[in-house]
């Protein structure tokens, strides 16, 4: 395989297993890590994350180190060099190694909360609001804005349809577990998952990482666990097991109206 010349755009909660992945790798990389949260405010992550891809040019590739993430990469579209994008319904994903283990993990233990070491090091006992520890106004907020935008891509029916499926699944949460990756300190990451689990009467699990879907991203591996988006077309979300698909910038112009990311 040629040695690469990529970009990685990536939440920094992916910073110690990229980088760490990254070292083993023959090709060279630009990271631009970006703050931890966006993904709370979908439309700013959007907005965000497309500024970003507009500035790299000198590149052969744009890996996004983002999954659907409340539909925030909807609408994102390359510019000057194609975007690799895994299908992946969220950062878990990636730490799980597959959607297929994504799937099988939630569908096996509804309302289950999820910490990788990104995530636990970027808790700020100080925040009001703490992306960390699940907080109920801010996951309502968060389920208005996603019904928002089901009713007006599939309508009111299939919107109600897709909010059930969803809330049957994630149920109430009842149970942490820490996902190792292996990189970082351990130690403080079990005993940080562990504590949490005891405050709220939760149960604790502890599940083993799987770098395969990070490492292929970087690797240039892109098989059909990527979307590849051309210089020209844009991120659609699909609503099935495929997560992302492509769209033409006059599909995105249509579904959007006049609304200029």
């Amino acid at each position: 395989m040629p040695t690469l010349n990529l970009t990685v755009v990536a939440c920094e909660v992916f910073r110690r297993e990229f980088e760490g992945i990254a070292a083993q790798l023959p090709h060279h990389y630009t990271f631009d890590f970006q703050p931890f949260g966006l993904h709370d405010t979908p439309e700013k992550l959007a907005a965000h994350l497309q500024t970003v891809v507009d500035e790299c040019t000198d590149t052969e590739a744009i890996l996004i180190g983002y999954g659907l993430c409340s539909r925030g990469i909807v609408g994102l579209r390359a510019v000057h060099a194609p975007l690799v994008v895994p299908k992946a319904h969220d950062c878990m994903t990636f730490f799980l190694g597959s959607r297929e283990r994504y799937m099988t993990e939630f569908a096996a233990n509804p309302g289950t909360y999820y910490y990788s070491a990104g995530w636990i090091e970027r808790y700020n006992p100080d925040t009001t609001q703490s992306q960390y520890v699940p907080n109920t106004a801010l996951q309502e907020s968060a389920r208005a804005r996603k019904y928002a935008q089901y009713v007006e891509q599939y309508g009111e029916d299939n919107a109600q349809y897709l909010m059930e499926l969803e809330t049957q699944w994630q149920g109430h949460y009842s149970r942490t577990a820490f996902i190792d990756t292996g990189f970082g300190n351990k130690s403080y990451y079990q005993s940080f998952v562990q504590n949490l689990a005891r405050s709220n009467g939760w149960t604790y699990a502890e599940l083993e990482g799987d770098h395969a879907l990070m490492r292929r991203l970087l690797n240039g591996e892109w098989n059909e666990d990527f979307l590849i988006v051309p210089p020209g077309d844009a991120i659609r979300d699909t609503a099935d097991d495929e997560i992302i698909a492509l769209s033409s910038l006059g599909d995105m112009t249509r579904q959007n109206g006049d609304h200029d990311r």
